[in-house]
């Protein structure tokens, strides 16, 4: 859920489909200010599933999503034109820090300490996205960007496998009774590339072991979705031992296709291992899908009972 779902919040706490609610709000929601915290919204999320027994898991976005105050601190800005048909489509002029800027880095964990001091011994946060590096939405470890603007920027794959670690870090500091939920990517500069997500990977589930959970959001019903396709490789190929959920793609959603095809979509994510499924509250809050949702939701919890 997204911070223009908060409309129906209560409603979508309530629907006993769903085990939880992940709230996805902006940075510049959130800190708007340098040194002014927001947490009003937070706090509703957090208030309203704890009324009705549900999860919580937590992402704080930065990428396209930041405050300006930010860059008046020193962060490096980088501007281009962002073409896309999935979340926000359309096509605009964007800005966004340098995913690897020490002052951004440092501004992240000082933002992730406050909101830790605060939410880090709620029961019903269960879970915080780890956030930063990551050009478009902050979110997805991926650098879609081609290759002469990575150039110009000093790409380098090292510099993004390196500010990944220093987030992880930060987070795991914050909330030390959370789990560290982490979306992994293969869009490199020009190419498909699964070395920095699979060593991010590695690297997170040797450091955490059992709190660190996989996350990728390209859920699909279509044929692309399987084992082979090096996307749901890097993202599946190690689930088990580490516990690993999915988000559906939004554009394939209440919209454009019928209940069929929806409940297809989910059952690709448990096929190919997933141990939580993420939809969006437009799809969650659709009425000929609840029934789909209960069926999965049972499915889900039975496979997840039988790796106990």
């Amino acid at each position: 859920m997204r911070n223009h779902g908060l409309a129906r919040l209560e409603e979508l706490a309530a629907k006993p489909e769903l085990d939880g609610i992940t709230f996805y709000t902006g940075m510049r929601v959130v800190a708007p200010r340098k040194g002014e915290y927001n947490f009003a919204d937070i706090d509703r999320v957090l208030k309203t599933a704890a009324a009705h027994g549900k999860k919580v898991n937590l992402g704080i976005l930065p990428g396209r999503w930041v405050p300006e105050w930010i860059y008046e601190e020193g962060v490096q800005k980088f501007e281009w034109t962002h073409d896309t048909n999935l979340v926000d489509p359309g096509r605009s002029r964007v800005a966004s820090p340098y995913p690897w800027d020490p002052q951004l880095l440092k501004i992240l964990s000082a933002m992730l300490r406050e909101i830790g001091n605060r939410y880090a011994s709620d029961p019903a946060l269960v879970s915080v996205q780890v956030i930063g590096p990551a050009m478009t939405n902050g979110l997805e470890a991926n650098f879609n960007m081609t290759p002469e603007e990575a150039a110009q920027m000093g790409y380098a794959p090292e510099k993004l496998i390196d500010a990944w670690k220093q987030m992880f870090r930060a987070t795991a500091e914050a909330f030390p009774n959370q789990r560290l939920s982490w979306c992994i990517h293969d869009m490199y500069p020009g190419k498909r590339d699964a070395v920095p997500g699979r060593a991010i990977r590695d690297w997170a589930y040797a450091q955490y072991g059992s709190r660190f959970h996989l996350l990728a959001c390209y859920l699909t019903h279509e044929n692309w979705f399987a084992r082979g396709n090096q996307a749901v490789d890097i993202w599946g190929e190690k689930t088990p031992p580490i516990p690993a959920g999915l988000q559906l793609i939004n554009i394939y959603s209440y919209q454009k296709h019928s209940p069929e095809v929806f409940r297809d979509a989910l059952r690709r994510g448990l096929d190919n291992g997933a141990d939580y499924l993420e939809i969006f509250a437009e799809d969650a809050l659709h009425l000929a899908y609840s029934s789909v949702l209960a069926e999965i939701r049972k499915e889900l919890a039975k496979k997840n009972a039988a790796r106990q």
